[in-house]
């Protein structure tokens, strides 16, 4: 049985299908993905699959919805496909609505609370919409598999994660802005580091932009902290973590309710307000809180990170509000869940 994998650019689009698409393989399909990123078109190909699609090194909306119109087709023709599942993004759109009309068994995945725009319009022709967050409707067509984790992405001792970064048992900060870094997140994290020193560690993955002035400030702080631009072995920062600073995309919340880690949660403002939701749902369950990046307060944020760091109740008492919530599967576990 062969199946394409339609995905966007974005790693918050591939990470959940790679997982999908290791799943898949196991039960002997042959798997194809659709990928736009030339960066992670390598990555899934050194995993061993089949890759399809033209990366562009510029973005302008009508020439590409032009060429993926048409490249939709040649995709459907190259591999054949008895099964299709889009991950949203526009880049993919044409390629899930022609597998769609075309009869094809086609669904879609959406990891969000809130749908993106490609998957609302999609989700009025596929079979099946699978579901990251819970759903509480009634319609027959959303299957929720929660948001599949990555391989890496494992639980280990805090005390060994913590021996790994040469970190000592004081409280451990993880900032960070998704897989493409976040240079709001990281101007305001590095003015409250500049004016709170007690002792706590720091944890701070910057993408590549400003990398090198911010490792520099770091090399004027006594604090003991772990700073690069992008760290694969992710699962040891989340195990050594105590609090989290970072967006709000569903790839990240699926980790950071594996891991159980209280959060501050800075929405992107973009994106048709999908982060607002996810974070949403986690503050009002209370195992995070939020701040909006348009009417952010700084003030605000500085106290409440300030009393998180030195009230260990109110860090605990958080923790222990991740049972309600049912979101970022581990991978074996997802291996082995019979409804997928």
């Amino acid at each position: 049985m062969r199946i394409l994998l339609a995905c966007e650019r974005s790693g918050g689009h591939v990470f959940p299908a790679l997982t999908i698409g290791k799943k898949i393989r196991n039960k002997s399909n042959n798997v194809y993905f659709f990928v736009t990123s030339s960066a992670l078109k390598k990555y899934i190909k050194n995993e061993g699959f089949y890759v399809l699609g033209r990366s562009f090194t510029f973005r302008n909306l009508f020439l590409e919805l032009f060429w993926r119109c048409f490249e939709a087709f040649y995709v459907i023709l190259k591999s054949k496909p008895h099964e299709v599942i889009g991950f949203g993004g526009r880049d993919s759109f044409f390629l899930v609505l022609w597998s769609a009309l075309l009869g094809l068994d086609t669904k879609i995945y959406e990891p969000n609370l809130k749908f993106g725009k490609a998957n609302r319009i999609l989700s009025i022709f596929v079979s099946k919409m699978l579901r990251g967050f819970p759903y509480e409707g009634n319609n027959k067509k959303n299957i929720v598999i929660g948001i599949p984790l990555r391989q890496n992405i494992r639980k280990i001792d805090k005390s060994e994660a913590r021996k790994i970064l040469n970190f000592d048992n004081k409280p451990v900060i993880f900032c960070f802005g998704g897989s493409q870094g976040s240079v709001f997140i990281n101007d305001v994290f590095i003015e409250f580091v500049k004016k709170f020193r007690k002792d706590y560690q720091i944890i701070h993955i910057t993408g590549k932009i400003g990398c090198f002035e911010i490792e520099q400030f770091y090399n004027t702080i006594d604090n003991r902290k772990f700073v690069r631009s992008f760290y694969y072995d992710i699962g040891v920062l989340y195990s050594a973590a105590d609090i989290v600073v970072s967006r709000a995309g569903a790839g990240t919340l699926g980790e950071i309710s594996f891991y159980k880690i209280p959060s501050i949660l800075i929405p992107h403002p973009g994106g048709g307000g999908h982060q607002k939701e996810n974070a949403s749902y986690f503050a009002e369950r209370e195992v995070a809180n939020m701040y909006m990046q348009n009417t952010f307060c700084y003030q605000n944020f500085n106290i409440y990170l300030r009393k998180i760091i030195c009230d260990e109740d109110l860090r605990n008492s958080m923790s222990r509000n991740f049972n309600r919530i049912k979101l970022g599967v581990g991978y074996e576990d997802f291996c082995k869940d019979n409804r997928f």
